[in-house]
């Protein structure tokens, strides 16, 4: 009997040794999957430090490679623009395996961008003109072109001097009369918002002198001219005698390397918002005016001609 009570106390013990080496056993596994989590957790936390701060007032961009840093408000400034959209608002987006904003495009113009939106200036100078085109595209591509004020871009023919005559539907202005200054005035009166653009051709039958800007005011005698500097040869930027432009002398053969004469074809851009002006000549820029407060209260676009026969043409846009 007793011999019996023995063996069923052991297979008890056995049986008690086999339940608790499951419960360890269950134990340890349940111990792996927390030490497996605790891991992961600590992997997350540390990616998540190694990850840039995305907040409400800075960003980080990468562009094809290139990291950008910013703010939201330097973003803003286009509230309406396809940046704006894009890295504000929450549209899906590629990002980086550091989890910045990834953008496929031209750093170089992009840097531009952002001191464009920083600034509200356009750039001064572009090394090539390649960059002004990547520049140019960029701002088509995010939307930020100044708004475009509706320009009427013929001669004003209740604006020009006596001694001028329009034809070709407004778009040609001719000397007929004497040699002298001649006023006249491009589009149906002031611009007093947005952005507009007007490109002419001049033609001058002789080398003299002829300028191109903006007046804050229409002239009381339009044939007398505006914006002269004595000696000048070549392009001249003058902000006096009632108007703001360019001026072209070419008496003598300019020694520009840009080569101005006759032929020219120039580009005025007028930013009355910013205050700006922007000038080219035949596709080079110029000159420029920036934040000036005279811009801002309006303006009209005007030109002096001055050789009987000089010919000026309103380009398409």
């Amino acid at each position: 009997m007793s011999e019996i009570q023995c063996d069923d106390g052991l297979t008890q013990e056995l049986v008690n040794l086999y339940e608790l080496q499951a419960k360890l056993e269950a134990e340890e596994r349940e111990l792996d999957q927390k030490m497996k989590q605790l891991e992961k957790f600590k992997a997350e936390q540390l990616e998540r430090k190694k990850k840039p701060k995305q907040s409400a007032e800075f960003v980080e961009i990468n562009v094809n490679g290139h990291i950008f840093a910013t703010t939201v408000e330097t973003l803003s400034k286009h509230p309406n623009s396809t940046l704006v959209q894009k890295l504000i608002h929450g549209e899906r987006m590629p990002r980086d395996k550091e989890g910045r904003i990834y953008l496929d495009r031209n750093p170089k113009a992009f840097s531009r961008i952002l001191d464009y939106l920083r600034t509200g200036h356009f750039p001064q100078i572009f090394q090539t003109p390649n960059d002004e085109l990547a520049f140019t595209s960029e701002l088509e591509y995010f939307q930020l072109q100044p708004t475009t004020t509706p320009f009427h871009t013929v001669w004003n023919p209740e604006l020009i001097a006596p001694g001028l005559e329009i034809t070709d539907g407004g778009k040609t202005i001719t000397v007929i009369g004497e040699d002298q200054d001649h006023v006249a005035i491009i589009g149906d009166g002031k611009i007093t918002s947005g952005t507009a653009t007007v490109s002419v051709k001049v033609s001058i039958p002789r080398p003299n002198r002829y300028s191109i800007g903006v007046v804050s005011e229409l002239p009381l005698n339009m044939n007398k001219g505006y914006g002269y500097k004595t000696g000048a040869i070549g392009w001249v930027l003058h902000d006096h005698s009632g108007c703001l432009g360019i001026y072209c002398q070419t008496q003598q053969v300019a020694p520009s390397t840009l080569g101005y004469s006759t032929q020219d074809i120039v580009t005025v851009t007028v930013d009355v918002d910013r205050g700006n002006l922007f000038f080219k000549v035949n596709g080079v820029r110029c000159a420029e005016l920036r934040s000036c407060e005279v811009i801002k209260l309006g303006v009209y676009i005007a030109a002096t001609l001055f050789n009987r026969g000089a010919s000026w043409v309103i380009l398409p846009e």
